[in-house]
């Protein structure tokens, strides 16, 4: 089952998701790791991104759901 965020735990997936992609992009211009080492790890990384946008959006569509027309 799937637990909902709240307010703070929306903040801190956005801090998490912007802390993560910046990681994710600094990984994608590393040389000094093998190919196949650094695919695993942008495909690890691209998961979890994908895991907060979709808490990001659930939240979102919950709180335009508790609110509508705000």
């Amino acid at each position: 089952m799937t637990e909902y965020l709240d307010a703070q735990g929306y903040e801190q997936t956005k801090v998490k998701l912007a802390d993560l992609e910046r990681r994710e992009a600094e990984i994608a211009a590393r040389t000094d790791l093998a190919a196949t080492h650094r695919e695993q790890v942008l495909l690890s990384y691209q998961q979890m991104i994908g895991q907060y946008r979709r808490e990001l959006k659930l939240y979102e569509a919950q709180q335009q759901h508790a609110a509508p027309g705000a």
